[in-house]
């Protein structure tokens, strides 16, 4: 490469370095800088300060009012877009896809909303008969794994104010039926990091989940796999759960969540 071709290129870097580090600053003051106070913050003279906000100002990246400059529109749009990417319903995706995949049935992700777990995104295995739990439904927290996923990392007194809210609901012969024995297989899935439905909610359908955490370590749902009794006998359902774990721990880490320590 050409030295002045080089040269224009490098100085072309340390002008977008430099913007970035303005904008950067302006975002962490919501009242904004006058300009002698920002160019000293980031440690460049008025002048290239000056230029660098004035360019800024054209995109809308930065506004000037009342001789103050401030983060502008566009930049937020762009934040809002990295806001959106991290979506958990959207970073969901390829680990729904990779559980579907290595299952071969479908995978499920639940989320705690407003006291409810709700299903909100789902990869359908492409077996005529498999386990469907659509978008918007709400989840059972007592018989159904990722419900029991959610209550077993919960602190005590949440879990039994939502237990206390739902009841405990017998869908079937093997549904749990007293608080006692939910909370001692709670404990047994404290302990292993996932949670089974063996027909708890519905008769002939197997399922396993495990939880996601956010950055406090609160649990905020659970990914699952589910699918038919029939192919999932005891062996598999183990392998399952290995992979449902590994998601959920995975996609916990891709969220910024922090894994309960064992």
């Amino acid at each position: 490469m050409p030295d002045d071709l080089l040269e224009k290129r490098s100085g072309h870097t340390q002008s977008v370095s430099r913007a970035l580090s303005l904008l950067s600053k302006l975002a962490e003051e919501p009242d904004g800088f006058n300009l002698s106070e920002l160019a000293r913050r980031v440690k460049l003279a008025p002048s290239t300060a000056h230029r660098l906000l004035t360019t800024l100002q054209l995109d809308q990246f930065v506004r000037f009012e009342d001789g103050r400059w401030l983060v502008g529109v566009q930049a937020f749009n762009v934040g809002s877009a990295y806001l959106r990417a991290r979506d958990v319903s959207y970073m969901s995706r390829s680990y729904l896809r990779m559980m579907m995949q290595e299952t071969g049935e479908t995978a499920n992700l639940a989320l705690l909303e407003n006291s409810e777990l709700v299903y909100l995104a789902q990869n359908e295995c492409p077996e005529l008969m498999r386990a469907i739990a659509r978008p918007g439904a709400r989840a059972p927290l007592t018989c159904s794994a990722v419900g029991k996923a959610c209550l077993a990392f919960m602190p005590r007194r949440d879990a039994d104010a939502m237990i206390a809210s739902s009841g405990i609901s017998q869908l079937t012969r093997k549904s749990h039926v007293t608080a006692d024995s939910l909370w001692r297989d709670l404990g047994v899935i404290r302990k292993r990091q996932v949670a089974y439905d063996d027909e708890e909610h519905s008769d002939g359908l197997r399922c396993v989940a495990a939880p996601l955490f956010d950055k406090a370590g609160m649990v905020i749902g659970a990914l699952s796999a589910s699918g038919p009794l029939v192919r999932i006998p005891d062996q598999k359902l183990q392998s399952h759960a290995k992979t449902v774990l590994r998601a959920a721990r995975d996609m916990t880490r891709a969220l910024g969540g922090t894994w309960p320590q064992s």
